[in-house]
């Protein structure tokens, strides 16, 4: 008798297997929720978006007239300043020191 409870149970044990493969693959697969961005990321995201359209202007105004690529320039070291600035916020350095 306990040879058919054993084969009972390994059946039982099979077919639980089966309806929980699906599952637990899912949940493996699933990617996770992004957490939202903190105010302070935002703003750094914002700067980082800002530094990437400074880049631009400059690459673009590199061929136009001298005084262009110089105010191209100096918008691209205030929005690179700018996102220093932020990153040393959010990692609590108040300083440039190293």
């Amino acid at each position: 008798m306990m040879t058919g409870n054993l084969q009972q149970a390994e059946e039982r044990a099979a077919l639980i297997a089966r309806a929980i493969v699906p599952v637990l693959t899912a949940e493996f697969i699933r990617k996770p929720e992004p957490r939202p961005l903190s105010a302070r990321e935002q703003e750094i995201m914002l700067a980082c978006g800002q530094l990437g359209r400074a880049v631009d202007r400059l690459d673009g105004a590199k061929f136009a007239s001298p005084g262009a690529e110089r105010q191209a320039r100096q918008a691209l070291e205030l929005a690179a300043r700018n996102l220093r600035k932020l990153i040393d916020l959010r990692e609590g350095k108040h300083g440039r020191g190293k």
